[in-house]
């Protein structure tokens, strides 16, 4: 009986742990996924247009915000002159929070624009 329990106690501490595992592998996965969609709007997103933002992904809220890095300036074409639009560039913190607690943070450059001449689309 005693060769039994110690053997189910060992097994029971296996089991345990591999589910303990799999619970962070799951969790590794929903990040991941909530981090890549962030990715994908941010890529599209401008900065100029907004400088915070907040969306939910799978059940994982994504909070952003953008800070400038360098002074807004005009655009130019591949031949020197004046562009159509005025652009900088933005660090862009995001940060992943499932149930309030905060889970991962993330940092990103990306170019801000605005439109300033030129044909209207």
């Amino acid at each position: 009986m005693v060769v039994f329990a110690g053997a189910a106690l060992a097994l029971y501490g296996l089991f345990n742990t591999n589910l303990i595992a799999l619970d962070r592998a799951h969790d590794a996965a929903r990040q991941m996924t909530a981090a890549r969609h962030a990715l994908a709007h941010l890529a599209v997103a401008n900065p100029r247009d907004g400088e915070t933002g907040r969306i939910r992904v799978d059940g994982i809220d994504v909070v952003w915000s953008a800070r400038l890095l360098e002074p807004v300036r005009q655009s130019r074409t591949a031949s020197g002159d004046r562009g159509y639009f005025q652009i900088g560039l933005y660090e862009v913190e995001f940060e992943l929070h499932d149930a309030g607690r905060p889970l991962d943070r993330w940092r990103l450059r990306i170019p801000g624009y605005r439109k300033t001449a030129g044909p209207v689309p």
